[in-house]
């Protein structure tokens, strides 16, 4: 008998479906799923992208409504603010003027401010105390056109106040408005010029504290408007003065 093939003596076979072209296949098939991986990795991670930039955009928004809210407030309360005006009066104390004095400088004096101006000065002129009496009757009589220094000097006694400033005397103005007792200040006229009444109460502090009645006084001013400024923020000065405790 001749030899007989047997599957062990026979050549190795491929597996079926192993050919060449079906592998190059399968690889190809591979490499397009890749491709089509990628791409939904990359439109995935664009698409994330994109609503991290919506989401920043939105809080930069937000953000700058909000200051710009912020800002609008803090301009609406600076536009209605008073300027804080501060001055150095005639005794050298730094003190808060009107603002308003400052900003209207060219304005007219109404009644308020041509009231007020005569009452501090009565203040300051009938005020004073041993250690700065000279520096207040120095302050009183800058406002004073210098025509009517000897009638305002004479009208405040300064001879009698120097005999109580030697004996420890100092001058008070009442000025009390819970009690009423303090000064009474009237326009009488506006033209041809400003005319000014006011009456107080005169009063002194003896060195052992107690007090002393000098009684009522009235004075009667002239005023005249004069540019305002730092010394003078209400722009007056007193060209003439009747001062007396009688009407």
């Amino acid at each position: 008998m001749g030899d007989v093939p047997t599957i062990i003596d026979s050549p190795p076979q491929k597996a079926a479906g192993a050919t060449p072209q079906r592998q190059h296949r399968r690889k190809a098939r591979a490499l397009e799923v890749g491709r089509e991986d990628d791409f939904i990795l990359a439109w995935g991670r664009s698409q994330a992208a994109l609503r991290g930039k919506n989401v920043q955009l939105l809080v930069s928004c937000l953000l700058n409504l909000g200051l710009g809210a912020a800002l609008a407030v803090v301009v609406w309360h600076a536009d209605r603010r008073e300027p804080i005006v501060f001055v150095r009066d005639h005794l050298g104390n730094v003190i808060q003027a009107d603002a308003q004095s400052f900003l209207h400088a060219g304005d007219a004096r109404d009644d308020a401010e041509i009231t007020g101006f005569v009452r501090r000065w009565v203040l300051d002129a009938w005020s004073w105390t041993p250690v700065d009496v000279e520096d207040r009757l120095k302050a009183c009589l800058e406002l004073v056109d210098g025509k009517a220094h000897p009638a305002i000097k004479s009208g405040l006694r300064l001879a009698d106040r120097q005999r109580l400033v030697d004996a420890g005397v100092s001058g008070r103005v009442h000025d009390d408005h819970s009690t009423g007792r303090e000064p009474q200040v009237a326009i009488l006229k506006r033209t041809p010029y400003l005319e000014v009444m006011v009456s107080f109460e005169h009063f002194g502090v003896a060195k052992d504290g107690g007090l002393l009645d000098f009684g009522h006084f009235f004075t009667r001013v002239a005023l005249k408007q004069v540019p305002r400024s730092a010394r003078n923020p209400s722009g007056l000065i007193i060209v003439d003065a009747q001062i007396s405790q009688k009407l």
